[in-house]
């Protein structure tokens, strides 16, 4: 089994266990969808990446991780002043860049948590994990909606500064980062069955964090429960067809040459 709540210690309405079977199902589905997240955010923050613009923060940071979501408004932008800049900077470098999540020890997980819980109004859990997740893709999980409900967490789990199940915000966030660093840690041979059986059709996921890999196995198995399907929004993960593979070129930035 690839993930299984319960026995990671959650209760309540968490997500129910994952095999690899179904996991590689949805994730090759997920990774052949071009309007999916695979294509429009995690092979494009590749190139863009790779470009150099992650090496620094700027204004419209928020933009390029939230704006497919539709979630980032003018004054999320606009209160991303000067010093919550800064200090979402200095979090983002005490986290070692290339350092994968379930490698650190408990001084490293502390400083991803304290990462996750950077924020102000308006920009929580969901929008600062999505655009801190672009710095360090390894380290850093996607906090959204979804995820907090895998866990057993009310949707705004990792937005809402109220206790929930006894604990705060920060305390959820710090239980979930911890959950997803130890099963990493020894779920190794599931991970490389995964990786393994979509590799063929997906070449790119060789090169995707196991922590990003398991994230699409959470958000994917979450969005199949009944309950969360929405009318017209189709097939569930796991009965799509595999289509077309989006190779990772198609995503890749274009230079402006001048005179050429």
């Amino acid at each position: 089994m690839l993930i299984d709540l319960a026995a990671a210690g959650f209760d309540g309405d968490v997500l129910a266990p994952v095999s690899v079977t179904d996991a590689t199902r949805r994730v090759l589905a997920f990774c052949t969808e071009p309007r999916s997240g695979w294509a429009t955010y995690h092979l494009a923050a590749r190139g863009t990446r790779a470009s150099g613009l992650f090496d620094q923060v700027t204004t419209w940071s928020l933009f390029y991780a939230n704006a497919l979501a539709g979630r980032v408004d003018i004054k999320d932008v606009a209160d991303f002043s000067l010093e919550r800049r800064r200090d979402f900077a200095a979090r983002v470098a005490a986290v070692p860049e290339g350092a994968d999540l379930h490698t650190m020890d408990d001084g490293g997980v502390a400083q991803v948590v304290n990462l996750c819980h950077f924020g102000y109004p308006g920009v929580w859990g969901p929008k600062t994990t999505k655009m801190a997740a672009l710095y360090r893709p390894r380290a850093v999980p996607v906090l959204d909606g979804h995820v907090a409900e895998v866990f057993g967490f009310k949707r705004e789990g990792f937005s809402d500064k109220s206790r929930q199940y006894g604990l705060d915000r920060r305390e959820r966030i710090d239980k979930v980062v911890r959950a997803l660093a130890t099963w990493i840690r020894i779920h190794r041979a599931e991970i490389a069955a995964l990786r393994e059986a979509v590799t063929p059709t997906v070449p790119e996921i060789l090169d995707l964090p196991d922590l990003q890999l398991i994230d699409i196995v959470l958000w994917t198995s979450q969005d199949d429960k009944p309950a969360k399907r929405r009318p017209g929004q189709g097939d569930r993960w796991i009965d799509r067809p595999v289509r077309q593979h989006v190779p990772a070129d198609e995503l890749r930035p274009v230079p402006i040459t001048i005179g050429g």
